[in-house]
């Protein structure tokens, strides 16, 4: 009954000795375990054999060196704090409280900070100052929490910023040194308005308000022009070679990327070698269209798109050089050539609008896709020549991006559409030869950037400088470049919709974390308590690293209550009522990794997935919580 994955959470304990429970075993010949039974309820096996308790731990947890068990229960305090996107299915918090010894011997916290149109993943990280910052290797330090937020449950960053820190960071334990916002928006004197709610994001007020000494605001692309320096040229894993061309070291580094637009950067290096990233924002130059003799395609798509986006007057490259882009130019090939429109993939198309997918799926030899492709190809190669023409970037021009990724096979052809309209720029293209180019694998170079840029500027702040670019500077809203409108522009952000949509489904799920008021305390006293596994909101029930060791316990009052290991308050999971009205079952076998699982579901919450250490712990549980209903 002991499955395979359960088997691994148990291995993932380290050495801890167990204490386990039997009919025949006397309470005083066992460990004292981490949990007292105050007033033992009524069971045929009694209290003491009833569950198999927890371990008395003598080693790590979850595989990590020096991991404390009692941080593995954070995760669940911080997971109701926010609703994350992905479901129960997706990507687990990986979360720990933040104590002061963390910092100790002269270690920092940093914090580090993605934040894109509709979601903000935050990571703290615990960083040795005086450790080197090497190029081509992740950046220093010791993951101690990441989360993710919507951000419509909030009012701004800088409450997000706020929550989490009061999560992780809370009753003495360590504050981060320095902070760095890699934000969805054009950064001007460290601030910007920021994402489809417009809000403003100042880094020097957020660094006052929050008493973190240096917060940085920057570019979302400038995360990922960092994480470059992260990548290793020589691992397959990270880069695919597109030339055979030796990276001059100290030269500059250009970075472009297709995605849901096109982004791009450079970093240059200082005097002591250490490179900087700077913004770009490239893509909204001028579309040149491009075409042999008297081709006049590009020409005339040009045409078409000033009609439909700009009034007869220009068109930004991006709205052809991105995943929208290719659905611009599919739009006016279907309009040009309409005898030859595929009618099924045509309806297709319209039914998911904006999604440039559906295009690449019926990509077949002289369909009007595969014709919608080959331009983006073309004209994509074009604009990365005119990038390494104008940078001169010798230590490399670097590919990113989604739509880069999942169209990778374009770039693999030397003679190929992409790289014949990379290496045409006339009487200058021998600069070409001497630009090497590569294609990123990785998928996290955003947040490998925003950390590796706090640990560069941890550095920077404890050597006492400061950059002119940081000095604080009062600018009105308008001054600042006004953010993307979700509804109204003329391409719709279809994508952005369907997101923010999804988003408003999730918050229909109430949260389920209460405090409990200090005047009720004695109400919320535990009947008993013991140890459970419990799933994260974000976490998947297959997957055990996601499964969390949580004390909890049932009350005087007949809630379902635990501690929060991150704050060191009490908190209500389950009221009596929520519980009175709960359906409590035993979970399929076939639906978890872990063994004796059970649930609790209420209308109006998602459910909550509990494993205990034996069979009889799990009927002990459902028992009593039943009971309590009847109450």
């Amino acid at each position: 009954m002991f499955s395979r994955c359960s088997a691994r959470v148990r291995q993932s304990l380290g050495t801890g000795a167990f204490a386990v429970v039997s009919k025949q075993a006397p309470l005083a010949a066992l460990p004292r375990p981490p949990w007292t039974p105050i007033e033992p309820l009524a069971s045929p096996l009694g209290a003491a054999a009833a569950l198999r308790l927890t371990p008395v731990v003598a080693g790590g947890a979850r595989g990590d060196a020096g991991f404390p068990l009692a941080a593995v229960a954070a995760a669940a305090a911080a997971a109701a704090a926010a609703l994350a996107l992905t479901g129960s299915g997706g990507g687990s918090m990986r979360c720990e409280v933040v104590p002061s010894n963390k910092a100790g011997g002269g270690r920092k916290v940093v914090l580090s900070a993605d934040c894109g149109g509709t979601t903000t993943r935050l990571q703290l990280y615990s960083v040795d100052p005086n450790a080197p910052l090497l190029d081509e290797a992740l950046a220093p330090g010791d993951l101690l929490c990441e989360e993710k937020f919507p951000n419509l449950l909030f009012k701004s960053l800088d409450d997000i910023i706020e929550l989490f820190l009061k999560d992780h960071c809370g009753r003495g334990g360590a504050q981060p040194t320095v902070a760095v916002l890699a934000v969805a928006g054009v950064v001007t004197d460290n601030a910007c308005r920021f994402t489809n709610l417009d809000w403003i994001v100042d880094g020097a007020k957020m660094s006052k308000n929050l008493s973190i000494p240096r917060v940085e605001v920057i570019n979302d692309f400038v995360a990922q022009g960092y994480g470059m320096l992260t990548l290793n040229i020589l691992n397959d894993d990270d880069v695919q070679k597109l030339n055979d061309v030796t990276p001059q070291r100290g030269a500059p580094i250009a970075c472009i990327g297709a995605g849901t637009g096109l982004g791009q950067c450079f970093l240059v290096a200082d005097p002591s070698g250490d490179y900087h990233c700077y913004p770009s924002e490239g893509g909204h130059v001028e579309f040149a269209p491009r075409g042999e003799g008297c081709d006049r395609v590009q020409e005339e798509m040009l045409r078409y798109l000033k009609i439909k986006f700009s009034g007869w007057n220009r068109i930004s490259v991006e709205r052809v050089v991105s995943g929208k882009g290719i659905c611009n130019i599919y739009e006016f090939l279907a309009y040009t050539f309409p005898q030859r429109v595929d009618k099924v993939m045509h309806r297709e198309f319209l039914h998911k609008a904006g999604d440039a997918g559906v295009i690449a799926r019926h990509a077949k030899e002289g369909s009007l896709c595969q014709e919608a492709l080959d331009i983006f190809a073309a004209c994509y190669g074009s604009q990365c020549g005119s990038m390494s023409i104008q940078f001169m970037p010798f230590r490399g021009l670097f590919i990113t991006g989604g739509v880069s990724k999942k169209m990778s096979h374009i770039f693999e052809d030397n003679e190929g559409i992409f790289m014949s309209a990379y290496g045409d720029k006339g009487r200058v293209s021998p600069l070409l030869d001497q630009v090497p180019l590569y294609l990123v694998k990785n998928d996290d170079m955003g947040q490998r950037g925003a950390h590796r840029r706090a640990v560069q500027l941890l550095k920077e702040h404890l050597s006492g400088r400061i950059l002119e670019a940081e000095e604080s500077v009062d600018r009105d809203r308008d001054q600042l470049v006004a953010p993307r409108g979700f509804a109204g522009e003329a391409d719709g952000h279809a994508e952005d919709i369907a997101e923010l949509v999804s988003a408003f489904r999730e918050l229909a799920v109430r949260n389920r974390r209460l405090s409990i008021d200090k005047e009720q305390e004695d109400e919320y006293e535990p009947v008993f308590k013991t140890m459970l596994w419990r799933l994260p909101r974000t976490g998947s029930r297959m997957t055990p690293e996601d499964w969390m060791h949580r004390e909890m316990w049932i009350a005087k009052n007949g809630s379902l209550c635990y501690k929060s290991h991150a704050t060191g308050e009490g908190l209500v999971y389950w009221t009596k009522e929520d519980l009175a009205i709960a359906t409590i079952d035993i979970t399929d076998e076939s639906n978890t990794c872990m063994p004796w699982t059970f649930h609790i579901e209420v209308e109006g919450f998602q459910p909550s997935f509990f494993s205990a250490e034996s069979q009889e712990g799990r009927d002990f549980w459902i028992q009593q919580l039943k009971e309590m209903q009847k109450k």
